[in-house]
């Protein structure tokens, strides 16, 4: 969750792409299988959503029902407010801002749980909502078993100084040798840590 104005401590800001499950019926991408601009008002158990499909002019407005398996009622739970930024092909791509890993963890579980595919695309260490960003971190460089490593270690704590799953654990899950998936996230790692430095010499 996001803090008041005004606090100094920074905040993730975590790009997410997230596909329906069968059945969901929301307005976010039954109005246009893909739009340039999205937004959402959801109060209690409705939403107001208005799209502006990528293919014709004008905004579409529909009003919906926020169920237990909707995007917008995992964000409530979580008290983050998601910002929808585009749709592609029925995938949403939505940003959120949350105040450390354990609160990405949370996220990324529970969109997990309510939705068919949850991909993480990229953190980014800001100062709040409207600051610039201070540190990126872009996955999309990252082969598809590098982010799936990747995301299995962090969603499980591996690099947390108390975190308890070791890489036996995390390679088991992965149904891979130790060393392969040792070998997958360094390579991750050095990616990553190149990608920084070099937005930082920007």
């Amino acid at each position: 969750m996001v803090e008041a104005a005004g606090d100094d401590t920074p905040y993730l800001r975590v790009d997410l792409e997230v596909g329906p499950s069968d059945g969901w019926d929301c307005p976010i991408v039954s109005q246009a299988d893909s739009a340039a601009a999205v937004a959402v008002n959801a109060v209690g158990d409705e939403c107001t959503v208005e799209v502006r499909p990528s293919d014709e002019p004008g905004l579409r407005r529909e009003r919906g029902e926020v169920t237990d398996d909707c995007l917008c009622r995992v964000f409530q739970r979580l008290d983050c407010v998601p910002h929808v930024r585009r749709v592609e092909e029925g995938t949403v791509l939505v940003t959120a801002y949350v105040d450390g890993r354990d609160a990405v963890r949370g996220l990324v579980s529970e969109l997990r749980a309510v939705l068919d595919r949850v991909r993480l695309v990229r953190l980014v260490v800001v100062d709040g909502p409207e600051s610039t960003d201070r540190t990126a971190v872009d996955l999309s460089a990252l082969t598809p078993k590098q982010r799936e490593g990747l995301e299995l270690a962090v969603a499980r704590g591996y690099f947390d100084a108390d975190g308890d799953a070791s890489l036996g654990d995390l390679a088991a899950e992965l149904d891979i040798s130790k060393s392969a998936l040792s070998q997958r996230l360094r390579a991750a790692q050095a990616t990553l840590v190149t990608d920084a430095f070099e937005r930082v010499e920007e």
